[in-house]
């Protein structure tokens, strides 16, 4: 598990930071999410390509001009161009931009409840399988950000899922909606909601978001949870109740939203693995730390489990769990880990800096 810390006040420094401590892994990946755009995008002009991720570039530094002066920081640190790493950033929200956009084949898994440890909230993270070796951690400390976090996310990408020092968390998982446009790439978003103090903040302003594509939000601290549904152009809560069990994979629970969903695609576990929460979380009461752990790292039905591995004719573009994650709110601690983690053992990351 690659952990990095960045202290630095200066967004463009801070980018910096990870440019150079990841830079040869940045390349890399950044190679890997150009190939897969390049080969599952229904456009397939790649000049066009080009234009949509440095329409993305210019979102970003509108939208959020501090976040854009740190990722800009890590191009020039890196080596790779901006457009390049916009897609690696905001692969799955270009994806899905253009005709007849078709769903993922995996996908992540969200679960959440409350139990001894307090309320706790967690994900597995599946992407394409050559994604695994670039899992890291990212402690945002002192003057760097208003309110110190630790995120989960992979080299050269700005933040994809955290806890701050307040307790606000901030999960994903991704959604495919037909109404896919230009907006503020998703991990700026995850990275602005983690600077407010309370969940009801951030959910305010993901509310005031200009998306782009579709997720799945969810965002909790020790008093409140909430659940968004998101496409494009929507958004919609589907629970706010801090004190009931919930879970949710990569399709629509909303009646609203069903109509903007893109078709699934064919080989998809989405059904399956909520299926399975169905039945692992269905008769929870409560939730803790060790039990989310279990949960996540479930096999039931490999390879495809909650844990997931359906390597397609051994395609290592197909997607499997590289990753997860545990927020610990009440203790202020992200229990993080890379690959399969079906009795995995987690790291520990405190908001503070300790790491266990």
């Amino acid at each position: 598990m690659r952990f990095l810390v960045v202290h630095d006040a200066n967004p463009r420094k801070r980018g910096e930071a990870q440019g150079e401590a990841f830079r040869d892994s940045i390349h890399d990946l950044a190679a890997i999410r150009w190939e897969l755009l390049a080969r599952r995008s229904r456009i397939k002009d790649n000049h066009t390509l080009r234009e949509l991720a440095h329409a993305h570039v210019k979102t970003l530094e509108e939208l959020a001009p501090d976040l854009a002066e740190e990722f800009h920081g890590v191009a020039s640190a890196s080596g790779v161009d901006p457009e390049s790493l916009i897609v690696l950033n905001n692969y799955t929200d270009i994806r899905d931009v253009g005709p007849d956009p078709e769903g993922e084949e995996g996908g992540c898994s969200i679960i959440y409840g409350r139990g001894a440890d307090g309320p706790v909230v967690g994900q597995t993270w599946d992407m394409h399988a050559t994604a695994e070796p670039f899992v890291c951690v990212l402690d945002l400390r002192g003057s760097a950000v208003p309110i110190p976090s630790v995120v989960f996310t992979v080299t050269g990408c700005l933040g994809m899922m955290g806890l701050n020092q307040n307790g606000l968390a901030v999960c994903i998982n991704n959604l495919t909606p037909t109404d896919a446009r230009i907006g503020l790439i998703w991990p700026a978003l995850v990275r602005q909601m983690l600077t407010y103090p309370t969940a009801r903040e951030a959910l305010e302003h993901l509310q005031r978001a200009q998306l782009g594509s579709g997720h799945n939000y969810f965002i909790a601290d020790e008093s409140n949870a909430w659940n968004v549904e998101t496409t494009g152009e929507r958004k919609v809560v589907t629970t706010d109740d801090p004190g009931s069990c919930f879970w949710h994979t990569n399709h629509y629970l909303s009646d609203e939203l069903q109509p903007l969903e893109a078709p699934i695609y064919p080989t998809s576990t989405t059904k399956e693995r909520y299926e399975k929460l169905c039945k692992l979380m269905g008769g929870e009461t409560q939730l803790d730390i060790q039990r989310a752990k279990d949960i996540l790292g479930s096999h039931e039905g490999y390879p495809r489990s909650i844990c997931s591995h359906p390597l397609g004719d051994g395609d290592p573009s197909s997607s499997k769990t590289c990753g997860a994650v545990v927020c610990s709110i009440r203790d202020r601690a992200l229990h993080a880990a890379a690959g399969c983690v079906h009795g995995a053992e987690y790291h520990v990351f405190g908001v503070n800096g300790e790491v266990q």
